[in-house]
Order: structure tokens, then C-alpha cells, then sequence
């Protein structure tokens, strides 16, 4: 069952990473998943972080964890599914008062 769900995620996820669809949403399993084949896979890459850092950069898993959170941290950019929906919805902003009241939607 875990191998089902992992390769899914990953699959899944890496199809919605090309296309930067949820990129955001996906890179956050996807950053755990790696963290846990580090944990798994290549742990005595992942203790030697510090005292062989080529040996951790060379694992398996080092390239797409660094992508998973470079999506995570900075989003798809402005060539993604994500960047077009909501240039194309986004005409409506919805803008927070400082003084704490509720959303206040502007119509542009």
C-alpha cells in the first residue's frame, strides 16, 4: 500500500511540477517523501551531510529534493498553469484592511 501511494506521488506529482498545477501544494509531500528516502535509502549519505557534503549531493534522492523545495520556497514562475489561472481569474483582488476588519474584495 505505501509503495502504491509513493509512486503515485511521485508520479503524479512530478507530472504536476511540469506543468506547475498545485506546484505548491504537491512540492510539500514531495519534499517529505524525499526527506524520508534519504531516511531509508541513503542514510549514511544523510549522516555525512556534514563531514562528506559530495557524498550527500551524489545520492539518488539530493536532486529532487532540492527541486521539490526550490518550487516549495520561490512557486512555479510565470510559465505554469498556475501563473496563467490566475492571470486569467485574478481580475477580482482581495484586499485586508490593516485595522483588522474582513476581506474587502475591489473590483478592478
Amino acid at each position: 500500500m505505501n509503495a502504491y501511494f509513493v509512486s503515485a506521488l511521485e508520479f503524479g506529482g512530478g507530472l504536476l511540477l511540469i506543468l506547475g498545477l498545485g506546484s505548491r501544494l504537491i512540492a510539500l509531500p514531495l519534499v517529505i517523501d524525499m526527506i524520508v528516502a534519504y531516511i531509508t535509502a541513503d542514510r549514511e549519505a544523510l549522516f555525512s551531510i556534514f563531514s562528506n557534503p559530495d557524498k550527500f549531493s551524489a545520492a539518488a534522492p539530493f536532486t529532487f529534493l532540492i527541486a521539490s523545495l526550490i518550487v516549495l520556497i520561490f512557486g512555479p514562475g510565470k510559465a505554469s498553469v498556475d501563473a496563467f489561472l490566475t492571470g486569467r481569474l485574478g481580475r477580482s483582488q482581495v484586499q485586508r484592511t490593516f485595522d483588522g476588519g474582513s476581506p474587502v474584495a475591489v473590483q478592478n
